[in-house]
């Protein structure tokens, strides 16, 4: 028999500074029936709203499309260990910034082909850059772009494990020295 092990998950989902948009979240995740150990809260780190989540790794992509299609913008999907990669979403910067979207059978030709067309489609409108590698891609696109790319491919039922936003190296590693 195999347990399906549950982990912390961060959701970065704009406009939960207001007390309003947090608690219809916190209604909308009191009526999930498909997963029966979902545990949820909201909470601020480092100033910023986040919905923290601990489910089974294998219901995660569920409730990021249930999320989708209750028109909830998701910026970022994070692990409890990946928090200091959380970007503040009431901010959003316009220049083109690097993401990475961790996808589950990313190298079967169906899915590969269906996330293609999406990126294809919002290419046209917006400027984005992508590259494919085992599991991931690794866009270069504005935060708004990427929540977008995160909502059409959750609505297609396409599992997205991880979306994680890049800062700088530079920045990064002047934040570790100091």
């Amino acid at each position: 028999m195999f347990i399906d092990k549950t982990e912390t998950y961060i959701l970065n989902i704009g406009e939960l500074t207001k007390r309003k948009q947090r608690n219809k979240l916190l209604k909308l995740l009191r009526q999930i029936t498909f997963c029966k150990s979902i545990q949820h809260s909201i909470k601020k780190n480092n100033s910023i709203y986040t919905v923290e989540i601990i489910l089974p790794k294998q219901q995660l992509p569920y409730v990021i499309t249930y999320l989708s299609l209750h028109n909830y913008t998701i910026f970022q999907i994070l692990t409890s260990s990946e928090l200091d990669t959380l970007f503040d979403s009431t901010q959003l910067p316009l220049s083109s910034k690097r993401f990475e979207l961790q996808i589950d059978g990313l190298n079967d030709a169906f899915i590969k082909d269906k996330v293609i067309d999406i990126i294809n489609v919002l290419d046209n409108t917006e400027a984005l850059s992508y590259t494919f590698t085992k599991n991931r891609i690794n866009l270069h696109c504005s935060a708004d772009t990427f929540s977008k790319i995160i909502y059409h491919i959750a609505i297609r039922n396409i599992d997205i494990l991880k979306a994680i936003y890049f800062p700088r190296v530079a920045h990064k590693m002047k934040s570790h020295i100091s």
